[in-house]
């Protein structure tokens, strides 16, 4: 690569790399994986296996010779969303207490601050409106979970600012932990940062469940509806819906548009006429948000995340970088990367963020290609979440050998994207680690 060009990007990610507020989060995730991990095994066995309508499940029929399917599969559920269920209220309170200047006698309080602001902000306003017998859930629990890291990161970060401003400075640089102060002494260094965050975010929770339906669910994982006129808008707008789906991934806006329910109707004629002719070639919608993005644009997750995992494992010398792609690997397969999203920092790293943006791009240009020129059919039928990314088109398709080489061919083509970024990333990690071992 052009060395002005390099140049340019270690000054970009030595800029970004030394945000404050940047390298609060990424500890806060650092911390916080070993929990996502567990978390998205547990999600691979819930969703794939244990699932009624689970790709394993479907294929091999655990449900009919594994004694106790429903036990395991309520089990895991329970699990499931214990783990990942929860994950942004555990990443608001880390979030806050590194934000807090160590000052060890307002951190957790700060994170315990920012946990109760976080559910404010995700009241559910159905509550008061409910009338029946049965009990309405106070909180939106969707946004609970990978749908609310942004809403989380932003109250993790706002509720240590306010407590940074409340704490006087000398008071900050005191490290040592003093056991023996009073109840009264601790309430009252408290009370106001408290106080300040509580009725702030219980103004803004108000606001939120009065202009969106599900508060600020609505901002991260309500889908957006497009209808198109013509063939001719389709391309631009699946290149626009991807490409904005993928940045919102990137600030932790995760599912905010769900393709599948996008030109529905499109989706049924198309499964009509593959049950009447027996084969999808011909169908009337050959080219929609479906049949570009589903099954060729999303191989292992927004921005192709399976290629990225093998460019890591391939030729990845960093060593928490392996171990987060050897980690991935199993759970991008089944297009389950929330590991890979939170873990190599995508979340926020400039280097990795043009091949995520970009990748699916080229991905949809390619099929739009394939299905313009008849080279393959339009994936029509419904397949599992689970489905393997570089099976969906395939099986979509009902078993066109076209739709697999034109799969194989987007995942091979999004791994050559990635390697260059993946390794300027290892690059750029061993200029920082010898710039350190030389101060040292």
């Amino acid at each position: 690569m052009n060395k002005r060009l390099t140049n340019f990007l270690f000054k970009i990610d030595s800029s970004v790399e030394h945000r404050n507020y940047l390298l609060t989060v990424r500890e806060a995730v650092t911390i916080l994986f070993p929990f996502i991990l567990v978390g998205i095994y547990v999600e691979l066995l819930s969703n794939a296996i244990f699932h009624r309508h689970g790709f394993l499940n479907n294929i091999y029929h655990i449900d009919q010779w594994i004694p106790g399917f429903k036990i395991f599969s309520r089990y895991f559920t329970i699990l499931n969303f214990s783990t990942n269920g929860v994950i942004s209220v555990a990443l608001t309170f880390l979030v806050a207490k590194i934000a807090v200047r160590k000052s060890s006698e307002s951190e957790l309080v700060a994170g315990i601050t920012a946990a109760f602001s976080f559910m404010m902000m995700n009241f559910n306003r159905s509550v008061f409106g409910h009338v029946g017998h049965y009990e309405t859930n106070h909180f939106l629990e969707g946004s609970l979970g990978y749908s609310g890291v942004f809403i989380a990161i932003i109250v993790g970060l706002t509720t240590g600012w306010i407590f940074n401003r409340f704490t006087p400075m000398n008071e900050q640089k005191n490290k040592s932990f003093k056991q023996n102060v009073s109840l009264a002494r601790r309430t009252q260094k408290s009370i106001m940062p408290v106080l300040t965050t509580l009725i702030l975010f219980a103004f803004l929770g108000c606001i939120a469940s009065s202009l969106f339906k599900n508060g600020t669910a609505g901002l991260s994982s309500s889908p957006i509806q497009f209808s198109f006129i013509g063939d001719n808008w389709i391309l631009g707008s699946a290149i626009l819906a991807v490409a904005l789906n993928n940045c919102l991934w990137l600030l932790g806006l995760i599912s905010f548009f769900d393709f599948n329910n996008v030109n529905s109707s499109n989706m049924v004629q198309n499964l009509e006429y593959a049950i009447q002719h027996g084969s999808s070639w011909g169908a009337p919608n050959q080219i929609s948000i479906h049949t570009l993005i589903d099954s060729f644009a999303n191989i292992g997750g927004p921005g192709m995340a399976l290629s990225l995992v093998i460019a890591i494992i391939w030729r990845s010398h960093n060593k928490d970088l392996r171990i987060i792609g050897k980690a991935s690997f199993l759970p991008s397969a089944f297009n389950i990367n929330q590991s890979l999203l939170m873990g190599a920092a995508l979340l926020y790293n400039p280097l990795l963020i043009v091949p995520f943006l970009c990748t699916p791009v080229v991905s949809v240009l390619i099929t739009w290609i394939a299905l313009k020129f008849n080279f393959m059919p339009p994936s029509v039928y419904p397949v599992s979440e689970t489905t393997p990314g570089f099976l969906a088109g395939w099986l979509g398709t009902g078993g066109a050998w076209q739709a697999l080489l034109f799969s194989i061919l987007n995942l091979i083509i999004a791994v050559v994207l990635y390697l260059p970024f993946v390794l300027l990333h290892d690059y750029f990690e061993d200029i920082r680690e010898e710039g350190a071992s030389n101060e040292n």
